[in-house]
């Protein structure tokens, strides 16, 4: 069924409340979560409840969590999450690295100990908002590594995403926003959740040979997702885990405890002003100079369109703004039994769901 986004956000904050959450932060992991589903990126969307109210459960994600805020180091800031939900915690963290920004034109943030950050890109589209250049590196600990480096059957390190996003006119134009994984560990929960194959290319199985079966990945970690690129990917990948686990935070996949349910986010963050540089007139006109050449070069053969990194989740939020967003029952299903739980009225979450177009 393909449900509206508004009736998905207020079902997630009647979840996200049973959880423990305030109206404040419940509204804010809401609208970063279905903000992924519109994006496209249904692996970061609400489909992480069922997760995160398991480790609300085991005691290992803390609502309504105060940070810690170190001592700043110049233009270094440092923010302890203290297994506070990552999506609210991250925000704090960087409104707290801007104020440092608006005195060095430059702030350097690092988040430790946060649950689930989810899609990266929103803070990316965030700090576009504020008018500023951001680079955002996450790294994952808490459970086993998921993403084999080149050459390896073994996985030896996370998905450890990437965004970038330069400010035009108060929007990231253009926005990166990737994992250093051929695909996110939730793009296979989707596929498992769809009855559907994978892609050959995606996860190794346990022997170190390419499957299109999602299951043992998903149910069982037998096996290891691929990292992109062969070794660029891979390299990329080894990189965001020691600028956000061995520098900005404290645990590495390698050295971070394995806690049941465990899922935390270490981020290593770099923010600048633009006008350190140049008036900001002129430095938008540089970038959708090189935009806007990029967009009229001509098209390979099969292409139809030339489209810069952030574009395709502009036209997927367009599309599910208007037709709703897909959601697979299983999906619905494990949002209703975790909500349950909890004590919450699911009778009430099922009725807040809609359908689009009716």
């Amino acid at each position: 069924m393909n449900y509206t986004p508004d009736s998905l956000e207020s079902a997630a904050r009647l979840i996200l409340a049973s959880f423990g959450c305030d109206e404040n932060e419940a509204s804010i992991v809401a609208d970063h979560l279905v903000r992924a589903n519109l994006a496209g990126h249904d692996s970061h969307g609400i489909g992480m409840l069922p997760m995160y109210g398991a480790q609300v459960k085991d005691g290992n994600l803390i609502p309504n969590q105060t940070p810690e805020f170190l001592p700043s180091a110049g233009a270094i800031c440092i923010v302890d999450a203290r297994r506070g939900f990552g999506h609210h915690m991250a925000l704090l963290a960087l409104d707290h690295a801007m104020e440092t920004a608006a005195q060095h034109n430059v702030a350097v943030l690092g988040l430790r100990n946060a649950g689930h950050v989810s899609r990266i890109g929103n803070y990316s589209e965030y700090c576009a908002e504020k008018g500023f250049v951001s680079i955002h590196f996450v790294n994952v600990w808490g459970h086993g590594p998921l993403v084999a480096p080149h050459g390896s059957s073994q996985a030896g390190f996370s998905t450890n995403p990437i965004s970038i996003g330069m400010p035009v006119n108060g929007e990231a134009k253009p926005m990166l926003d990737m994992a250093t994984s051929t695909v996110a560990m939730g793009k296979v929960r989707v596929a498992h959740n769809r009855g559907e194959k994978i892609p050959l290319g995606w996860v190794l199985d346990i022997d170190g040979v390419e499957t299109d079966d999602p299951s043992d990945m998903w149910l069982h970690r037998k096996g290891a997702l691929t990292a992109f690129g062969a070794h660029k990917g891979s390299g990329l990948g080894i990189f965001v885990e020691l600028l956000a686990g061995a520098l900005a935070g404290k645990e590495t996949v390698a050295t971070g405890t394995t806690i049941p349910n465990g899922v935390y986010n270490n981020m290593f963050t770099i923010l600048v002003k633009p006008e350190g540089f140049d008036d900001i007139a002129s430095i938008e006109a540089r970038i959708m100079e090189f935009y806007d050449n990029i967009k009229s070069s001509p098209t390979a053969r099969g292409t139809k369109e030339i489209l810069l990194p952030g574009e395709p989740e502009k036209r997927y939020s367009a599309d599910r703004h208007r037709n709703g967003i897909f959601v697979e029952d299983e999906t619905i299903e494990q949002l209703l039994t975790i909500a349950g739980t909890f004590d919450a009225d699911t009778d009430q979450i099922r009725q807040t769901i809609q359908i689009a177009g009716k």
